[in-house]
């Protein structure tokens, strides 16, 4: 009977959670799509750090150089000559009709790649530059993108706007079935004002804002760009706004390796630039494995014992796979909204989607505990060592 109720009172606690949270993000995005965009359109610096051909490279910075923003420049930033983009982007500049530069930032081994490119750009920022824009390379989804992605600034109380990633994997690649599915439940926190994050992959910011927040000293030795640039925005008590009309679909097939790859290295970053996020993080995946471990347990004892009991447990830790699933009923008609011109979203498999829900149950609490004992990530084939968020150590 112990069992039962403790399975009972582990459920219900899952099962309230995520309710609020899936809810508020719904009541959210629901909200934001329906809001009349304000005429706001300072003039913008677009910051695009490359690093090899990403998929659709040439179509999506094509797209960039076509936006439907009238005042706005892009600086492209790559570590080297040699590197696969440069050549792209010395071709794809020629038939720009905005103003556009692409420098060169070399290599800085005490910070992430990524952010040394990105730093290398603020430096050719012009004078009369009112906000900056931070993208990577496969996030263009619409022609408006840059207007949607700047107009909350117009708010003073907003620190950073922000898009965010939908990974859409293919029926039979689980692996990536599963980051789908750990990811689009990080994105509940988007709605949350106390826990919602910027995403480096699309955020905008006044650039009088990033010079007060100190970014670019927080960025000086950092292997994150987004979570840190969260933390230095909060600390000023301004806010994240979500913009769903930023939300981008990318193909997501990948093997055990690169999911566990990237699940470790966006929990690592979390630890170090956002601790609060990930101590919520860790909360949940503990509760999760609570309750696999009962529902293991009152397995056990009931085909060892066919006690009515333990029978009773399972049935009601059952209860959260069914709530589960209306989430992923009312979410896909949600995101399929907001994602109207993405085809990859719309033909995920449904089916899969719904038999990858008890597969995450096994795998990601666990998953998510590992980065209790590791401060190591790897990124686009680099080790970095996270000792603290102002020391990153390139590993040979």
């Amino acid at each position: 009977m112990f069992v039962a109720l403790l399975l009972l009172g582990i459920t219900l606690l899952v099962c309230g959670v995520q309710y609020t949270a899936f809810r508020r993000l719904y009541n959210y995005v629901d909200r934001e799509m329906k809001r009349p965009l304000r005429d706001y359109r300072p003039r913008a610096t677009v910051i695009l750090p490359c690093k090899g051909l990403d998929p659709g490279f040439d179509e999506n910075v094509a797209k960039l150089l076509k936006q439907d923003y009238q005042r706005f420049d892009v600086i492209f930033a790559v570590a080297s000559e040699q590197d696969p983009a440069y050549a792209n982007l010395v071709e794809l500049a020629k038939s720009a009709t905005i103003p556009v530069k692409i420098v060169v930032a070399g290599i800085n081994s005490s910070r992430a790649q990524k952010i040394n490119n990105q730093l290398r750009a603020l430096q050719e920022l012009s004078p009369d530059t009112e906000v900056l824009v931070f993208v990577d390379s496969d996030v263009i989804a619409r022609s408006d993108f840059l207007t949607c992605l700047i107009e909350p600034l117009n708010n003073d109380t907003v620190g950073v706007s922000t898009g965010y990633r939908f990974y859409i994997s293919s029926a039979n690649n689980w692996p990536a079935q599963l980051r789908s599915l750990w990811n689009r439940v990080s994105a509940w926190e988007m709605a949350n004002p106390k826990f919602a994050f910027a995403w480096g992959g699309a955020m905008a910011i006044r650039r009088s804002v990033f010079d007060r927040a100190q970014v670019a000293a927080c960025w000086d030795k950092a292997a994150d760009d987004d979570l840190s640039l969260t933390t230095a925005i909060k600390k000023l008590n301004l806010s994240v706004h979500f913009v769903p009309r930023c939300l981008v679909a990318s193909e997501g097939d990948a093997t055990i390796a690169e999911i566990f790859e990237w699940t470790n290295r966006q929990l690592i970053l979390t630890k170090i630039y956002y601790p609060q996020l990930w101590a919520r993080a860790i909360s949940r995946a503990c509760v999760m494995a609570a309750w696999l471990l009962s529902m293991i347990f009152a397995l056990i004892c009931w085909a060892l014992t066919a006690d009515h009991w333990m029978g009773l447990a399972l049935l009601a830790g059952l209860l959260v796979l069914p709530l589960e699933l209306v989430f992923l009923v009312r979410a896909r008609g949600l995101w399929r909204g907001v994602l109207a011109d993405s085809h990859g979203y719309i033909q995920e498999s449904f089916l899969t989607s719904c038999a990858a829900i008890p597969l995450a149950h096994l795998v990601l609490p666990w998953m998510t505990l590992f980065s209790v004992v590791t401060n190591r990530i790897r990124w686009r084939g680099i080790t970095y060592e996270l000792r603290s968020p102002t020391e990153t150590l390139v590993v040979p």
